[in-house]
């Protein structure tokens, strides 16, 4: 019997979902990521959307961006947590408590333990939380607590079989629980009331109860599913119920539309319809970081948390995208997808693969070993392009019909019925179409030896191939299909462009590089930038020239963040540009060989290196989502940070002008991350770029006003700004009061500035007054030295002509005292008249006269000093001194005296005894120097 269940079991496993399946995107939390214990043992979702984890360290927060954790008062292991209103509950070893929010967004915790109505037990521990009617209800093993936040009292529910309570469940509004070996309770007037009695539940412990239409949905910790309808417990799900009796479940919840998520003790995930048949295994083999399964939490947007053994991990069960993981290497890189009526093929690096109709492995086409590089139907058959040659696929068969090493792709001839091109490695060559299903492999054309990866041809017979170093080639063949009769090159770029490729759209051919899209003019015969495609997407980044037509109008393309596609609007000529957010680091794929392809139920498969990735037109970018501002912080110059209340507008000091903020998004989609944009006004209007960072901070603010504006973008939608006002205050130097003070100074600076500028304007004056007065003194001087000059010049000129008149005169005299003398001798009469009137002409008297005059005018100050210094002397002795100031001899002087030279030497005696003069002062020099 233990033989025939193991085997139901084993076909069981078998036949639901392997490693190969295609399953929803989930998000692995390892605990070095949010720098916590490894266990999660319950979640809970606050209004914020904020996710609150009881974790083996503390209480564990996670805002979408931040992790923080925050321990317990007595550092044990929190085992349970349930958000209610504002406030989030915890039960751990011996603690209770609740954490709410502070003014700085800081959860401050308050321990319930001392309002607890009897003793805790030693080592009791809170498993569960549940809240009912305004109640918070704990649970450990020893009973149930009653909690009331009103009135801040705690009350014991009565457990009248003081049974150990295994377990606390809410479902439709009502409280269960389960004595054990009594059965299953719930709660009516804060009594127990027995639902299921022990009888009919027997040894199981529930871990979850659902509410069905036809009963009460009860899960056991064995795996059992049971349904209690009418007073009577069943059996339900049986295939389900053998499955999970081997996995054990730790935990399960039901989703709005009845479908089931099992957490497993050792087998991961198990994802069910409402009727228990298995939709999705994840486990550690795929997905999941541990197959053990503490917790599960649904949150507002319908992802499921997983609170494992090491680790968090969340499911996009509601997403567009399913994955397939080809985690072990098994069918490698996806370079092509084909869906042929019942028939999925992928062309990898390994070969053609295929699965028939819901088979979730794929297998290997025998024969097709290597890289395969496309899938394409023409004519009703299926050519691959591979590595040695070009296959023909029929259902799980290949049959090669080229040997041409390397076959890009395969085109039809629209001109040539039943002829088909090849683009090759190192060429092209053609394939005639034969009865019977045969294929004739024709020559390589000839004098053209480039890899023709890209081919578009024509009704009118023209060939269009684009090489990656050599541009494009358009060219008119022959009819025998071995030489071209016409070919011309287009250069489109200026160097290599690797990811180049050429395709046609809304009847128009295109060359696209990584930075460009070019249209072919046929008018001008060249390529031209100036085109409605090109213009729509010249502010797209893209990461590869790769477009790739899904054979249904449309056009895709690859960018930084998004794939897209593009199409001819209904009901105008313009194009829609349709963005799918899937995040580059899950489109990891070699640049130049992105493909995606249109299934059959209208999804739409994308290839990567490790499998692929499925979605329908669906996008994951809806408004729902919102930006809020978590943490704000100013510090001085290089000192910590001091938090702010992000709850009232702050006044910071003119020193705490460093700012910083943090802002989140709570989104917990696999393939959408939110991108930040941010401003501050009162510094500029300008918005930032979009970016994944966080944070912002601005340093070394200027006093003023100022406003903090976030907004986020999930997807293609924005969502609504966040903002914050502060002011940074002006330093006291700055202040009102100190620019009065520095007026007033500056008043007292101007007045300053008056009075020594009218002191200055004053000293100026003086000084051009003095400089007046010396330029008029040395004008002054500069005349009297003149008219000193011409005095002196006159004086000389005077002298000059009193020397020159004395010395006629005492020639003169000299000469008539000689005939004087010469008469004496004669005793005539005559003479001695002669005699007598050459004695009335050298007359002293006379000489004097004339003398006199002429040094009056040359020195006329001269006897007026000597009578000054002198007044003894008589007009002789004046007369003496007045030939001595001449500088006159004695022999000189006596002529004019009319006596001898003794005579005067006499005179000059009696002269130097009347001035008193000593023996060693010279007579003359004395006279000259008055």
């Amino acid at each position: 019997m233990k033989f025939l269940q193991y085997l139901i079991f084993l076909c069981l496993l078998l036949s639901l979902p392997g490693r190969g399946q295609e399953l929803p995107p989930v998000v692995n939390y390892h605990p070095n990521n949010y720098g916590a214990g490894n266990q999660n043992w319950m979640i809970s979702q606050g209004g914020n959307r904020n996710i609150y984890i009881a974790n083996g360290m503390g209480l564990l927060e996670f805002t979408g961006e931040d992790w923080n954790l925050y321990p317990v008062p007595n550092k044990t292991i929190v085992r349970s947590v349930k958000v209610v209103d504002e406030r989030i509950y915890t039960g751990a070893y011996m603690e209770v408590g609740y954490w709410k929010k502070d003014s700085l967004g800081e959860l401050g915790y308050k321990s319930l333990n001392g309002i607890f109505p009897r003793p805790m037990v030693d080592g009791e521990q809170f498993w569960d939380i549940e809240e009912s009617n305004g109640y918070v209800l704990f649970r450990s093993f020893s009973g149930i607590y009653l909690y009331d936040p009103g009135a801040d009292k705690i009350s014991l529910l009565p457990n009248p079989a003081s049974k150990p309570v295994t377990n606390l469940l809410k479902e439709d509004g009502k409280i269960y629980f389960q004595l054990a070996d009594e059965g299953l309770f719930t709660i009516t007037n804060a009594k127990p009331v027995l639902v299921v009695p022990q009888g009919e539940i027997g040894p199981i412990e529930i871990m979850e109860v659902f509410r069905q239409e036809n009963g009460l949905l009860i899960i056991s910790g064995q795996g059992e599913f049971l349904l209690w309808s009418n007073d009577v417990l069943q059996p339900v799900f049986s295939e389900l119920s053998s499955l999970m009796k081997e996995a054990g479940i730790l935990s399960a919840v039901q989703l709005s539309n009845g479908e089931l998520v099992l957490g497993t003790v050792g087998e991961g995930i198990y994802h069910t319809t409402a009727s228990g048949e298995v939709l999705h295994h994840f486990e550690q083999g795929n997905v999941l970081l541990n197959n053990t399964i503490l917790s599960l939490f649904v949150d507002k947007e319908q992802n499921i948390w997983a609170g494992l053994d090491n680790g968090l991990s969340v499911v996009n069960l509601d997403s567009s995208f399913s994955i397939f993981g080809d985690n072990k290497g098994d069918i490698g890189s996806v370079y092509c997808s084909y869906q042929d009526d019942d028939y999925l093929y992928l062309g990898t690096n390994q070969g053609l693969y295929y699965r028939e109709g819901n088979e979730e492995k794929f297998k290997l086409i025998e024969g097709t070993n290597g890289q395969v590089w496309s899938l394409q139907k023409i004519d009703g058959d299926l050519f691959c392009g591979h590595n040695t040659g070009t296959f023909l696929v029929k259902d799980f068969s290949a049959r090669k019909i080229s040997d041409r090493l390397g076959t890009w792709l395969v085109r039809a001839l629209p001109s040539k019925e039943g002829f088909y091109i090849q683009g090759h490695y190192n060429g092209i060559s053609f394939l005639k179409r034969e009865g019977g299903g045969s294929y004739k492999d024709l020559p390589m054309l000839v004098d053209f030896p480039h890899s023709s990866k890209f081919i578009v041809t024509e009704e009118n017979g023209e060939v269009w191939i684009s090489n990656e170093h050599k541009g494009v080639f358009r060219m008119l063949l022959n009819d025998s299909l071995t030489a071209a009769a016409k070919m011309k090159n287009y250069k489109v770029s200026a160097g290599p462009a690797i990811t180049s490729c050429i395709f046609k759209f809304d009847d128009s051919l295109y060359f696209s590089s990584k930075e460009r899209i070019l249209k072919y003019n046929r008018e001008e015969d060249s390529f031209i930038a100036n085109s409605r495609l090109g213009n729509l997407l010249k502010e797209t980044s893209r990461l590869t020239g790769r477009i790739v037509e899904d054979g249904t109008g449309k056009i895709w393309g690859f960018g930084e963040d998004a794939l897209f596609n593009i199409e001819v609007a209904d009901l105008s000529d313009d194009y829609r540009y349709n963005p799918v957010y899937i995040s580059r680091e899950f489109r990891n794929i070699t640049l130049g060989y992105e493909n995606i392809s249109r299934l059959n139920d209208g999804d739409f498969l994308l290839g990567v290196s490790n499998g692929y990735l499925k979605f329908n037109h669906v996008t994951e970018h809806d408004n729902l989502y919102d930006v809020r501002i978590d943490e704000i912080a100013s510090s001085r110059l290089d000192e910590s940070w001091e938090e702010l209340n992000p709850n009232r507008e702050a006044e910071l000091h003119y020193k705490s002008n460093n700012v910083m903020f943090r802002f989140s998004t709570p989104v917990y989609k696999k393939f959408l991350a939110p991108v930040y944009s941010y401003r501050l006004k009162g510094l500029s209007d300008r918005w930032s770029e979009w970016e994944d960072v966080a944070t912002a901070s601005f340093k070394n603010l200027s006093f003023g006003d100022y406003t903090f504006e976030v907004k986020a973008k999930v997807g293609a939608g924005e969502t609504g700004i966040s903002s914050y006002n502060f002011t940074v205050n002006r330093s006291w130097y700055l202040s009102y009061w100190a620019f009065l003070i520095y007026f007033i100074v500056f008043l007292f600076i101007l007045y300053g500035m008056h009075l020594i500028s009218q002191r200055q304007h004053r000293k100026q004056v003086e000084e051009n007054e003095k400089a007046l007065r010396m330029q008029n003194l040395e004008a002054e001087q500069k005349i009297i030295k003149l008219e000193n000059e011409r005095l002196e010049q006159d004086m000389e000129n005077k002298n000059r002509e009193l020397a020159a008149s004395t010395m006629s005169l005492i020639k003169k005299n000299e000469f008539l005292s000689e005939i004087k003398n010469r008469l004496q001798e004669s005793e005539s009469s005559k003479v001695k008249s002669v005699i007598k009137t050459i004695d009335k002409d050298i007359s002293e008297e006379d000489n004097w006269k004339f003398f006199k005059k002429a040094f009056s005018n040359a020195d006329k100050d001269f006897f007026h000093k000597m009578k000054q210094k002198h007044p003894e002397l008589t007009s002789n002795d004046l007369k003496l001194c007045a030939y001595l100031r001449l500088n006159l001899s004695s022999k000189e002087i006596a002529p004019l005296l009319n006596i001898s030279v003794k005579s005067v030497e006499i005179k000059r005696y009696r002269l130097r005894k009347k001035m008193n003069l000593g023996r060693n002062l010279n007579l003359t020099d004395y006279i000259l120097a008055i």
